[in-house]
């Protein structure tokens, strides 16, 4: 079984060679590496070439989604493994996926989880980091133990799978949402193994704006996307949607309390609500860094409203005025 791994790469000169070097550690003989250069400006190129791989180059920047469909047309493999440039992973993590993919044929592939130490040293970037890994883990604790859903910063998907869902929508440009559109299309019946023992670690933004606008571009994604695919893609994820409703309430209250105070009560009930809702990320940071943490984080988690309601609006928008994926060109 050939195993085709699908890189696209834009500006990566500072993180793709270690993406390359767990590759190629892997140990597997029927792995082909097939990076697509997205008309990258730096070094990348030349670090590509170092290593044995199928290098395709884009002319100009075109997007996570054109370049992951040019790689899967010139893959020769039956399994596909999509990855981002940014991610590193032990040696055994790709035998051991494959093996759970060959131990279930009616698996349509295998996911992975963000492990809960970044790449990245940053607060931001542990935040963001620990956050993902507790919002996935505390879907396998609720039961979860596959998903129609595919993970391109790391995850296995049959070619035939791929193909029945007709790629990713080369129409979305900003390394963003595409994968969450995919996923909208991807048939129930197609489900992955989901394991948080697998695991790959990743650089994640530096900066809480970057959080913050990476934050409003997925929420704008998911907002504009039809009402089925929206509904599929934010289901598992309900009781954080319910926490940021709760959190928006709150906030609304906290301004209220400037005119009548007794309103600050109800701000801090609110907040007590999105606390139940979001229990998993508060409990998870304080075991995972400590006290002092969890309360930067939680307030963290306050501030991202902000993106995640701007991003709801523009969504909503784009949906009134039928203009989906505008916003990602």
């Amino acid at each position: 079984m050939i195993i085709s791994a699908i890189l696209p790469v834009y500006n990566g000169e500072a993180t793709v060679a270690g993406a390359l070097d767990c590759l190629f550690a892997s140990g597997l003989s029927h792995l082909e590496v097939i990076v697509v250069d997205d008309g990258s400006t730096d070094r990348t190129a030349d670090i590509c070439r170092d290593y044995p791989v199928t290098l395709l180059r884009q002319p100009s920047n075109t997007g996570p989604a054109r370049c992951r469909n040019r790689g899967v047309a010139a893959a020769r493999g039956d399994v596909l493994l999509f990855l981002d440039a940014d991610v590193q992973f032990d040696a055994d993590l790709l035998q051991r996926m494959l093996s759970r993919l060959e131990a279930d044929p009616a698996l349509a592939g295998v996911l992975t989880l963000t492990a809960p130490r970044p790449l990245n040293p940053s607060f931001a970037g542990r935040f963001v980091a620990l956050q993902d890994y507790l919002r996935y883990s505390a879907l396998y604790d609720a039961g979860h133990r596959s998903w129609s859903y595919i993970t391109t910063r790391f995850g296995l998907l049959r070619r035939s799978v791929f193909e029945a869902t007709g790629g990713f929508n080369e129409s979305l440009r900003l390394a963003a949402y595409e994968d969450l559109e995919f996923c909208g299309r991807l048939d129930e019946r197609h489900q992955l193994a989901f394991d948080p023992t697998f695991q790959v670690r990743h650089h994640f933004p530096a900066s809480l704006w970057q959080q913050g606008w990476r934050l409003h571009v997925n929420a704008c994604g998911v907002m504009s996307l039809p009402g089925a695919m929206r509904r599929k893609v934010i289901g598992p994820f309900i009781r954080d949607r319910n926490a940021r409703i709760w959190l928006c309430f709150s906030w609304l209250f906290v301004v209220g309390g400037g005119i009548a105070w007794p309103l600050l009560g109800a701000a801090a009930l609110c907040q007590l609500g999105a606390l139940r809702q979001a229990w998993w990320l508060p409990r998870g940071l304080y075991r995972h860094e400590g006290a002092l943490f969890a309360a930067k984080g939680w307030l963290v988690y306050n501030a991202g409203l902000a993106p995640f309601a701007t991003g709801v609006a523009c969504g909503l928008a784009y949906r009134l005025f039928g203009r989906f994926g505008a916003h990602a060109q």
